[in-house]
């Protein structure tokens, strides 16, 4: 292919708004798509790039000043200690300076030297009261259920098939890949995981009823990564 066709099928890729006409314009917007992701990857490594230099930056401007908080705040908390008799006498336990407040306050917190066996006493004590679980519905074994054969297996398995608030949802899905060496030369596309050594691909789960361009532009459709 001539320099001069290339660059026309670049133009027509990136300018065009219609919809597609033939495999050909879908070809052309699939090239077009590979060079965008290309693009908005590397702004997104400027940017990280920029964004852990200033970091650093900030980390090494505010250590020096980090530390003498640090050797103030120290200073401050000593003195008081000494001194707390003093606070303690005048029926206070605060003091309020021009520049700020300082003291001290009781603080109570729940000291639980070994988890486990603390939770197996009060078990055996009938403390259950004292315990709490997290219960949430394990949704890959439900999932797994479901896609077995009719739910065959345990009582379970197949008693969990009648529960009204849980069903399987099939939906059908399209998907695209954007080979490398489109456009921007060779490069992968596409968010994460690659389907293949040579290209990235994800797939967009459909609404009911959805077929057109804009429903995809406007968030009819879910973009999903391929895993």
């Amino acid at each position: 292919m001539s320099t001069t066709e290339r660059a026309e099928r670049r133009r027509s890729g990136k300018q065009s708004p219609a919809e597609p006409r033939s495999w050909e314009d879908v070809n052309q917007r699939l090239a077009y798509l590979g060079e965008l992701e290309r693009q908005i990857q590397a702004l997104r490594d400027r940017f990280e790039q920029k964004v852990a230099v200033l970091q650093q930056q900030l980390l090494e401007a505010s250590q020096p000043l980090a530390v003498e908080r640090e050797r103030l705040q120290d200073q401050i908390e000593r003195f008081y200690w000494a001194h707390r008799r003093e606070v303690l006498a005048e029926g206070r336990k605060s003091v309020e300076l021009p520049f700020g407040r300082l003291g001290s306050r009781l603080s109570r917190s729940l000291v639980v030297e070994d988890a486990a066996a603390a939770q197996q006493w009060l078990e055996a004590q009938g403390l259950g009261c004292f315990l709490r679980t997290r219960t949430e519905i394990d949704r890959e074994a439900v999932r797994a259920t479901f896609l077995s054969t009719n739910g065959s297996g345990n009582g379970q398995s197949s008693a969990v098939l009648a529960c009204p608030m849980i069903h399987l949802q099939e939906t059908e899905q399209f998907w695209y890949e954007v080979k490398s060496g489109g456009l921007g030369g060779n490069h992968q596309t596409g968010r994460e995981g690659a389907t293949s050594n040579n290209s990235r691909g994800r797939f967009r789960e459909a609404t009911p009823g959805n077929a057109s361009a804009r429903a995809i532009r406007e968030g009819g459709i879910h973009d999903r990564v391929i895993q």
